[in-house]
């Protein structure tokens, strides 16, 4: 195997990580701020990718900027969800959280076959089949374009969280709700709004993705279990370790993919995730929740 050919692998998996990082960050920082693990997460992700081919194919718009013309409608579906299932349980033991969240996965995979049956959907535009040459390396224009919107507004959370007041009342109520509330934060406000910003955040990243990947109603268990998989490796809580999880996951995919084949792929991911587990138990960066 040539270098080029694993140098080419690796650049494109860096870019696919940029925008795995978006998807985990929204599901660690809900973590972070109210101690769920939301294993229906790819689904929601799901939801948001079916809403920009509705939106693409009926406006014309390109899957980027119909992602964010459905931010709204995620927005509500995730006040809808955080307020009929995810406030009851916060707090509650890991097997409650869990239990009521798988189920919620079956209900939106069910209605998703329902709803637009077993078939493969994709978005195709112009930009679909363009490539920008770097030398030997060849760079898909639509992965490019999702990688900078990606980290344009993995860019924007860390503003967010680093420079605002609703920031500041985010960070407190992640580090002590009980201390924030009897500071004046509205800790269970807070809670909604990060649950609702987060899910908004899914349809960015669908609108990402959609550019050059497709969509099933059993694509949602996929990126629940590699945004879990990120969070963990990251450190639970650390917003940092999982973008830089995102981007190790991105590149050792890509990899195993071009050594071994596609298939193999999730093999060599989670013998990476044994071994971090093992080698680093607070996360890559050492600054996570013991896992």
């Amino acid at each position: 195997m040539s270098v080029e050919l694993l140098f080419q692998a690796a650049v494109s998996g860096f870019l696919m990580g940029g925008i795995y990082a978006l998807i985990a960050l929204a599901l660690a920082l809900v973590f972070g701020v109210m101690g769920v693990l939301n294993f229906a997460h790819g689904d929601l992700l799901m939801v948001g990718m079916y809403g920009v081919v509705l939106v693409s194919a009926s406006t014309g718009l390109s899957p980027f900027l119909a992602g964010l013309l459905i931010v709204p409608a995620m927005m509500a579906i995730g006040w809808a969800v955080f307020g009929l299932l995810i406030r009851p349980i916060v707090g509650s033991a890991p097997l409650v959280q869990a239990q009521l969240t798988i189920g919620l996965s079956f209900v939106i995979q069910s209605a998703a076959f329902l709803w637009f049956g077993a078939d493969l959907f994709n978005v195709r535009t112009e930009l679909g089949a363009s490539t920008i040459h770097l030398g030997a390396i060849v760079v898909s224009v639509p992965l490019l374009i999702g990688f900078v919107i990606a980290l344009v507004a993995s860019g924007l959370l860390a503003w967010f969280l680093s420079a605002t007041v609703w920031g500041y009342r985010v960070r407190a109520t992640a580090e002590d709700p009980v201390m924030a509330q009897l500071c004046g934060v509205k800790v269970q406000r807070v809670q909604m709004w990060v649950f609702v910003g987060a899910t908004g955040s899914l349809a960015v990243a669908a609108g990402c993705l959609m550019g050059f990947y497709h969509v099933t109603p059993v694509v949602g268990l996929q990126f629940s279990v590699l945004s879990l998989m990120i969070v963990v490796l990251g450190g639970l809580g650390d917003l940092r370790g999982a973008m830089v999880a995102a981007l190790v996951l991105g590149v050792a995919e890509a990899l195993a993919g071009a050594i071994f084949n596609s298939a193999s792929a999730p093999a060599g991911l989670y013998i990476l995730f044994g071994a971090v587990l093992l080698l680093r138990p607070h996360g890559l960066l050492g600054r996570g929740a013991t896992v």
